[in-house]
C-alpha cells in the first residue's frame, strides 16, 4: 500500500504490484535510485488500484497475474501503461486497454530459461515419483519405488515457441529425449534451425504428437481455441504410460476431465504449474487435484527465480520509460498496437 504518500507526489510515480515488487525489491529499488522514478508496490485489487492511480497521478502500473476486467481502465489516463510482470497478458483486457488509450507491454524473453528448467525438473520429478518418494522416506517407509528413465523417451511440446525450443534443447541435447514440436506455423520456418533447437520432428498435427508421446508439455497461450484444450478428448488420445506437464496457462486444462483421467489412470501421471484459479481451487470439490499421488504440483513458480525476477522488473520499468519519455513506436513489446 501507499507510504509516505506526499513523498511520491513531487516525482513521476510508477505503481506495482505487491506481489510482483516483493519479488524483485532490491531491482525496483535500485530502478528507482537509477531513473528518478518512484516503484511503489500498491494493492493489486481493481478497486483500491483505481483509487491509488487517482490519488498518486500515475500514469503505469506494473501487473502480476490477477485479472483486470474494469475500473483500472478508465484510472489510468491516456496514454497510460499496464506493463506485465511477465510474458502472457490474457489477464489484461486489450480490447479495453485500447479503447482507453492505454497501452499493454510486457517482457518476452526474460523468463524462457526459467520456465523451461522448470518444466524439466517437473519432468525428472514425476518420472522417478521424487514428489512421493520424499515425504513416505521421511514419514519412515522404504518403499523404492521403480521409475523410468528420459533417454529415449518422446516428449511433444505444444506450442514451439521461444520458451519451446529453449525446452527442446535441453531435454534433446541434455537428457537425449526424442521431440516433437507441435504448433501452427508452417514446418519450413523450422527446419533451416532443427540442428539447433535439437527437435527430431516438427508437426501441426497435434492428435498424431500426443498420441506417440510420453510426455506432453503445455507451453501455449491462451486463446479462445486454445481454452480447455486439454479434456476428457484430448486426454483420450495419450498413452495410458503418458505424463501431462502444464508450464503455460491454467485455463489450458479442463481440471475436472484431467482428475478423472489421472484417477481412473487413464494417463500416468501430471505436473502442473498453473491453474485456472490462483491461489488453486477446485472446479469441483469431489474432484481435488491435490488428493492424487500421481500428480505434481507447484504455485505458479516457474518464471519466479531471482535472475529472472530481476530481468522483468528492469524490463517492464524499461517498457514504461521508454513509452513515456520516447513515445510508443519506441517500445517493442507493445502487445495491443
Amino acid at each position: 500500500m501507499i507510504s509516505n504518500l506526499a513523498q511520491y507526489l513531487n516525482m513521476n510515480t510508477i505503481l506495482v504490484s505487491e506481489i510482483s515488487y516483493n519479488k524483485a525489491k532490491s531491482t525496483f529499488e535500485k530502478l528507482q535510485q537509477d531513473t528518478g522514478y518512484a516503484f511503489q508496490p500498491t494493492d493489486e485489487s481493481e478497486v483500491a488500484l483505481a483509487e491509488t492511480i487517482k490519488a498518486t497521478n500515475a500514469k503505469a502500473f506494473i501487473a502480476d497475474i490477477h485479472p483486470y476486467t474494469n475500473e483500472l481502465y478508465t484510472a489510468l489516463p491516456a496514454g497510460g501503461i499496464i506493463a506485465r510482470y511477465g510474458v502472457g497478458h490474457d489477464s489484461v483486457d486489450k480490447e479495453k486497454a485500447s479503447a482507453n488509450g492505454i497501452h499493454v507491454a510486457n517482457t518476452p524473453g526474460v523468463l524462457d530459461n526459467a520456465v523451461a528448467e522448470h518444466a524439466c525438473w517437473m519432468i525428472g520429478n514425476t518420472s522417478r515419483h521424487l514428489h512421493t518418494l520424499h515425504p513416505d522416506t521421511l514419514s519412515g517407509n522404504w518403499n523404492p519405488v521403480p521409475g523410468v528413465e528420459l533417454l529415449n523417451r518422446k516428449v511433444a511440446i505444444l506450442g514451439f515457441g521461444r520458451i519451446g525450443q529453449n525446452l527442446c534443447r535441453k531435454l534433446s541435447f541434455g537428457f537425449g529425449m526424442q521431440v516433437t514440436g507441435v504448433d501452427i506455423i508452417d514446418a519450413d520456418n523450422f527446419f533451416d534451425q532443427q540442428a539447433n533447437i535439437g527437435f527430431a520432428e516438427y508437426t501441426t498435427d497435434r492428435d498424431a504428437a500426443i498420441a506417440e508421446a510420453d510426455y506432453v508439455v503445455l507451453l501455449m497461450a491462451v486463446v479462445p481455441d486454445t481454452k480447455h484444450i486439454v479434456n476428457a478428448d484430448f486426454l483420450s488420445k495419450m498413452k495410458p504410460s503418458a505424463i501431462l506437464i502444464n508450464s503455460a496457462r491454467g485455463a489450458l486444462v479442463k481440471e475436472n476431465d484431467l482428475y478423472d483421467a489421472l484417477s481412473k489412470g487413464s494417463i500416468a501421471g501430471a505436473g502442473l504449474d498453473v491453474f485456472e484459479a490462483e491461489p488453486y481451487i477446485p472446479q469441483d470439490s469431489n474432484k481435488d487435484l491435490r488428493t492424487l499421488n500421481n500428480i505434481l504440483i507447484t504455485p505458479h513458480v516457474g518464471s519466479n527465480t531471482a535472475e529472472s525476477n530481476a530481468a522483468m522488473a528492469t524490463t517492464a520499468a524499461q517498457n514504461i520509460i521508454t513509452i513515456l519519455e520516447q513515445g510508443s513506436d519506441a517500445c517493442a513489446n507493445i502487445v495491443n498496437r
